[in-house]
């Protein structure tokens, strides 16, 4: 993951956003601190999705069966 200032982001920002639809990302630094971040809208997406509050409670519900040995073997399935 790349990183650029606000000043540079400015100053090439369509260029920069080019780069991003082709899968590039990037950490927007304020005076040399981390601020922001750009993603390719896809990436962005999943990230999204993966901190949804369903998503969240599915996920610990299938650890919490796996843990409990509640679950079945892919071999078991056919």
């Amino acid at each position: 993951m790349g990183e650029i200032g606000v000043k540079e982001l400015k100053a090439t920002a369509s260029a920069v956003i080019e780069e991003v639809e082709g899968g590039a990302a990037y950490v927007v630094t304020k005076r040399g601190r981390p601020a922001a971040v750009l993603l390719p809208i896809e990436d962005a997406e999943d990230l999204v999705l993966a901190n949804a509050d369903e998503y969240i409670r599915m996920r610990r519900a299938g650890r919490s069966a796996f843990a409990s040995g509640r679950t079945t073997r892919l071999k078991d399935l056919d």
